[in-house]
C-alpha cells in the first residue's frame, strides 16, 4: 500500500517539479508566480499545454524550444528529482493516520521550497528572501504540528535550540570570513533545518552537506570546471543534508550508537 502511495505522490511531484522550474525563473526576472501563461525565456512564446509536459515535453523536443529551437532552461533533472524525493518521503514517514497525512503534506511544501531554493542557488549563487521567509514561516508550523502530535514540548524547544545554534555556527562563518565563506540566505537556511530537523538530525546534516560540498568541489577543480578560489554554491548541499538528515537520520544514530555499543 505504501508503494503505491509513493508512486501517486511521485507522479505529484513529477508536476511540482515542473512547476518548481517555473517558478524559478519567475522569481528571477521579477514576474508573478501565480499570473500569466508560461513561455519561452529566449523567444517570449506562450508555450502551450503540450509543452509542458514533464519530462516527456523536454524528451519529445529534444531540449529545445518547439518555436525558436534554443535549448530549454528548464531542466527535466528538477521534475525526476523532485518526483523521487516525494515518492520516498511517503515511504519514510509512512503515514498511517490523519496525523501522519498532516505531517507528510507539511513536508512536502517544505521539500518543494528547498528544492526551489537549491536551483536558484546552483544557478545564480544567492538564496532569495522570497522563498526563505515562507521556508522558516512554514519550518516553525511543522514542528509545532509534530510538538502536538507527540504531546511533547521538547520538540518544539529542541527545534528552537536547534534554530539557534546553527543559524548562530553560520553567522560566526560569515562574521568572520567577511562574507567570503558563506551567505546571509546560508544562515537564514541553517535555522530553518534546525527548526526541521532538531539538533542531533541538524548536526548529521551539517556532516553530509560539508562532507558533500568537499567532495563536488575537489572534484570540480580536478575536472578543471572551477578554480580553487571560485565561489560555488553551498545552499544545494544543505539542502541535499536536510532531506537526507530527515528520511535516515534516526536510522543512522540507532547504526551508530550501536556500532558503538551504546546501545
Amino acid at each position: 500500500m505504501v508503494i503505491y502511495e509513493a508512486m501517486v505522490i511521485g507522479l505529484l511531484g513529477l508536476a511540482v517539479g515542473s512547476a518548481i522550474n517555473a517558478l524559478v525563473w519567475r522569481l528571477h526576472v521579477g514576474r508573478s508566480w501565480v499570473h500569466g501563461r508560461s513561455e519561452c525565456p529566449e523567444c517570449g512564446h506562450t508555450l502551450a499545454a503540450k509543452d509542458l509536459v514533464p519530462v516527456l515535453s523536454w524528451l519529445a523536443l529534444g531540449g529545445k524550444c518547439r518555436y525558436c529551437r534554443k535549448p530549454i532552461q528548464d531542466s527535466p533533472w528538477v521534475e525526476l528529482v523532485t518526483a523521487v524525493a516525494f515518492g520516498v518521503s511517503v515511504v519514510a514517514l509512512a503515514p498511517a493516520s490523519a496525523a501522519g497525512w498532516l505531517r507528510l503534506s507539511l513536508w512536502l511544501v517544505l521539500l518543494a521550497m528547498l528544492i526551489i531554493l537549491a536551483v536558484y542557488d546552483a544557478r545564480w549563487l544567492i538564496l532569495p528572501d522570497k522563498v526563505m521567509g515562507p521556508l522558516l514561516a512554514t519550518a516553525l508550523v511543522y514542528t509545532g504540528v509534530v510538538a502536538g502530535v507527540t504531546h511533547s514540548s521538547h520538540v518544539l524547544l529542541g527545534a528552537v535550540e536547534a534554530a539557534v545554534v546553527a543559524g548562530g555556527a553560520f553567522f560566526a562563518l560569515v562574521f568572520f570570513s567577511r562574507g567570503r565563506a558563506m551567505g546571509g540566505g546560508d544562515i537564514k537556511l541553517a535555522a530553518a533545518m534546525g527548526l526541521i530537523l532538531g539538533l542531533k538530525a541538524t548536526g548529521i546534516a551539517m556532516l553530509v552537506a560539508f562532507n558533500t560540498a568537499a567532495i563536488v568541489g575537489v572534484a570540480l577543480v580536478v575536472a578543471k570546471k572551477r578554480g580553487r578560489r571560485d565561489q560555488i554554491a553551498f545552499g544545494p548541499f544543505l539542502v541535499l543534508g536536510t532531506v537526507v538528515a530527515f528520511w535516515f537520520a534516526h536510522w543512522l544514530v540507532a547504526w551508530y550508537l550501536r556500532a558503538n555499543g551504546l546501545s
